[in-house]
Formats: structure tokens, C-alpha cells, sequence
């Protein structure tokens, strides 16, 4: 197997692999305005609408992501207040069907509501609901491309920025970054390594600092915030031995985390939301995880844990030690959990399960009356996974028609349609997601392998035109534009009001 630098990718004769991985500033508000689904006002003029190296661990791909955002650049914020939008039914048919759960929670038809009799949005106008995931290039990159018809509402770029850039009226959802001190062989303390223990008794590093997060809450009122990125998983090391990482923490510190940074921006801007930061999925062990938080904050604390907003990542992988997916989470001796197969990751009835789960226990702690949000999701293998006639993408699973059909199109009519009186949000029609965030604008960078370029990962809706970041780069790539995803997902948003 030939290795393929800071990669981890696999291929054989007759199969291709890789697994890798893989936001506002509103304006002053009045309190005689109407308000949104989380309780915040709104203008009065808008209406609520809606590896080499084996297949190692999808971790390594996280990690590597958030090593290339660390270097974004960003400018001037402005930004309006956010409006929900309504959810109705559109021109494209893919309905989800319904997961039924071990607790046999009934779920309830669509709810469509009318039209707002306000101003309607145009089809240009951006949609409350609908974000998305900032990496290669900045958003008005695509100006010429038609981004603006895209009607993105938010977006993320995990990390704080306090000079965001708010274009074609987006809101902007910053993420604090934390992690846990481990002691390197050397004895010195380290962000990042594999096989190093914690350092005791246990400690976190913030980014940016306490300080800088403050100022910056103080100056942007009533921004949403997200804790962390993936505090569940673990730092893993590349094929040249480097150290790839999001927020490994173990559950009992990151309720310190959280409460540190909570009473921080609260303190700085009582008007402020904060949510709970993503993690991978909601499977089991990772619902073991949440519960660890849970009964440390309160153990701690005296009180439950205050989430503004519930949130978490959405990807439909595999738990196991030393093969693809997720991983297991950190503090767990676990060696597998959730069994998904390679093409369950474009599955989205699977992904919809873990949806009703996570509702469900919200439920069971007293939480339905908060809204939940998803951070980051979508389809992570790229097209020519599991495809053996690529270049040729006809029959791939992973290609943009299959993606589309399998996963993009029926999450948004879950989305914006399924509701449930039982575990659903109330303020929000019962649906049971009030927001979600699409993995991604244009993370299309690749490798080029025998003079064929390799995506690492999947779910771009622009070509950046980049090509590969790093060598080699001898091979031809797709020119910066729209890509046939993301023209799908034009074609959905332009048939919603």
C-alpha cells in the first residue's frame, strides 16, 4: 500500500477509501419586536420561514480541518437579527421515513404552517435554518458563482472571530476552543498526542483567550456561542507521525469547561446564547458521554447544566479502535460501539435515528423546551469511495445524485417537516431540529494519486479551485465553481418562500 502524506487512505485494486473529515453579530434589538424560535426578537419585516497506513480513524481527518481553519482570515461584521423560517413542502420528493426508536415514540405528521402575511423573503433572501461550514476561501469568493442564491442563513469556521464577515445576510456562530493538557514523554505539557496521559490533577487550555472572548461578547450582544468542537474525540496521529486533534476532553472536565466559559460570556453579555459544543454523533457511548457531563456539572455545581441551545455534530459512522469512523470517545475502554457500514454514511433514515434519540433524552432530563441545533453534518465519503470504475462517478455510491436521494434532500424535509408532540421543540411547531449546518462550502482539497485527483472529503458545494495543499500537485483538479451538490441544494432552497 503506497502511503500518502498526512493522509490516511487506503485503496486496493478494486476499491478506493479514505477517511477524513471532515455563527452572528446581530443588531440592536428592541423589546417591542417579535420574537424567534429561540426567544430572541426579530425585525418586524421578516416573517418566520422557514490512508494510507490502513483505514486508521476518521479523527485524523477532524483534526486536520481544524489545522487548516486555524489559518482563516476574516473581516468587518455586521449582521441582522435571525428569523426562523417556516417550513414548507417543496417541489422535490424524497420523504424520510419515520425510525421507529425502542421507546416507540409516536411521531406526529407534518405540521405545515402558512405564510407569513408580512413581507415574504424572496428567493434570494437567506434562510434562517439553512448554514453552513466556512474552510478553503471566504464566501464572497463565490460572488461570480451565485452564493448568494444559495440562502445560507449561518455559518460556522470553529473558531472566534470578532471581525466576521456577515454577507448576503448570514449570521455568524463563533466556537471557543478548548482542550486538554496532556504530559508528553519529556515531561512538558501538550495540546496534542496520542499516547500521552493527562496531565493531573486535569487542566484545559481555552482559545482564544477568557479575556478576548469576553471583549468580544461584550462588543456583538446576543450572539449565539458554541463550547468546544468534538470534546469526545481523541487526538490521532498521521503517517508522518503528526498529531492531529479537535477538543479531546474528558466528560467530567469539559463540565468545568463549559461552566467556566458560560458564567465568562454570560458575564460579558447577558443577552448572549450558548450552546453546548458538537459532538460526533449521538450513538450510545456518545450518549454515555453526554451523561457524564450531566451528573459532573450537577455533582459539581449544585444545579443542572444551563444550554441556551442543545447541539451536536451529525454523521453516520462506525465506533472502533483502530479502524474508520469516529473512533471511541475519550474516557471510554470501550473497543467498539455503534456498527455502521461504509455506505450507512449517506443513509439519512440512520442519521435521523440519532436525531429521535437525542430528542428523546432531552426529553427524559426536562429539556423539550429547548431548541436543538446541529452544527456540523452531512455525508463525509467522497465519491470515488467504494467505486471502482472512478474516475467514471456513474455508479458510485457516493456520487452527487446518491447523496442527494440519500441523505441532503430527506434531511431537509425531516428538517423542516417532522414534528413530534412528544419529544418535539413547542416554540418551533414540535419540529425536533430548529437549525442545521452543512459539512461544507468548499473543503475540496485531495491528493493526486497515479495523476488522479482524490478528494479527502465529501459534501462540497463549491469548488475552490485550489487543488491538493500540499505535494504532490501533478494532477489536473476542478476549476473554482458550483458543484453539482451544490446546484441541488440551489434547486431545493428556491422552491422555499
Amino acid at each position: 500500500m503506497k502511503k500518502v502524506k498526512n493522509k490516511f487512505l487506503y485503496r486496493t485494486n478494486t476499491s478506493k477509501f479514505v477517511i477524513a473529515r471532515r455563527a452572528f453579530f446581530p443588531t440592536k434589538q428592541s423589546p417591542h419586536r417579535a420574537r424567534d424560535c429561540f426567544g430572541r426578537v426579530r425585525p418586524r419585516n421578516d416573517g418566520c420561514t422557514v490512508e494510507r497506513n490502513k483505514i486508521f480513524s476518521f479523527m485524523i481527518g477532524f483534526a486536520f480541518v481544524m489545522l487548516l481553519l486555524s489559518g482563516c482570515n476574516a473581516q468587518n461584521a455586521k449582521g441582522t437579527t435571525p428569523v426562523p423560517p417556516i417550513a414548507q413542502s417543496t417541489n422535490i420528493s424524497s420523504a424520510i421515513q419515520l425510525v421507529p426508536t425502542s421507546a416507540q415514540i409516536e411521531t406526529v405528521p407534518p405540521t405545515l404552517q402558512p405564510a407569513p402575511s408580512a413581507t415574504p423573503h424572496l428567493a434570494s433572501g437567506h434562510l434562517w435554518r439553512f448554514g453552513v461550514a466556512l474552510v478553503r476561501k471566504t464566501l464572497t469568493a463565490y460572488d461570480s458563482y451565485g452564493i448568494a442564491s444559495m440562502r445560507f442563513g449561518w455559518y460556522v469556521d470553529f473558531k472566534v472571530n470578532a471581525e466576521a464577515l456577515t454577507p448576503y445576510g448570514m449570521e455568524y456562530v463563533p466556537t471557543v476552543r478548548v482542550k486538554q493538557s496532556k504530559l508528553a514523554p519529556d515531561g512538558t505539557k501538550t495540546n496534542c498526542c496520542v499516547s500521552c496521559g493527562y496531565v493531573e490533577p486535569y487542566e484545559y487550555t481555552v482559545s482564544p483567550s477568557v479575556s478576548q472572548i469576553k471583549t468580544t461578547a461584550a462588543q456583538h450582544p446576543g450572539m449565539t456561542w458554541l463550547i468546544g468542537n468534538e470534546m469526545d474525540n481523541r487526538d490521532t496521529a498521521s503517517s508522518s507521525s503528526a498529531c492531529w486533534r479537535q477538543d479531546e476532553m474528558l466528560p467530567e472536565l469539559y463540565a468545568q469547561a463549559y461552566h467556566d466559559l458560560y458564567d465568562a460570556i454570560k458575564g460579558a453579555d447577558s443577552t448572549a446564547q450558548v450552546a453546548i459544543g458538537g459532538m460526533v454523533e449521538f450513538t450510545d457511548l456518545r450518549r454515555q458521554y453526554l451523561d457524564r457531563v450531566w451528573a459532573e456539572y450537577s455533582r459539581l455545581y449544585g444545579q443542572t447544566m444551563p444550554v441556551d441551545i442543545w447541539n451536536t455534530h451529525l454523521y453516520v459512522l462506525q465506533e472502533a479502535t483502530g479502524s474508520f469512523g469516529a473512533g471511541i470517545p475519550a474516557g471510554f475502554s470501550e473497543t467498539s460501539g455503534a456498527q455502521y457500514s461504509i455506505l450507512d454514511n449517506k443513509d439519512f433514515t440512520k442519521a435521523w435515528a440519532q436525531i429521535v434519540s437525542l430528542r428523546a433524552w432531552m426529553k427524559d432530563h426536562g429539556l423539550q423546551n429547548k431548541p436543538l441545533i446541529i452544527s456540523e453534518y452531512g455525508v463525509n465519503m467522497p465519491v470515488w469511495v467504494e467505486c471502482p470504475a472512478y474516475p467514471d462517478i456513474t455508479s458510485c455510491p457516493f456520487n452527487p445524485e446518491r447523496v442527494r436521494d440519500g441523505f441532503m434532500v430527506p434531511s431537509f424535509d425531516a428538517f423542516l417537516n417532522q414534528t413530534d408532540v412528544n419529544i418535539g421543540y413547542p416554540a418551533d411547531g414540535y419540529r425536533l431540529v430548529q437549525r442545521w449546518n452543512w459539512w461544507s462550502v468548499d473543503f475540496d482539497d485531495g491528493n493526486c494519486d497515479g495523476g488522479v485527483f482524490l478528494e479527502y472529503f465529501g459534501g462540497s458545494l463549491f469548488n475552490s479551485g485550489l487543488g491538493p495543499a500540499s505535494p504532490p500537485t501533478d494532477c489536473s483538479f476542478p476549476d473554482q465553481g458550483i458543484t453539482l451538490l451544490g446546484t441541488y441544494w440551489k434547486q431545493y432552497v428556491q422552491n422555499l418562500p
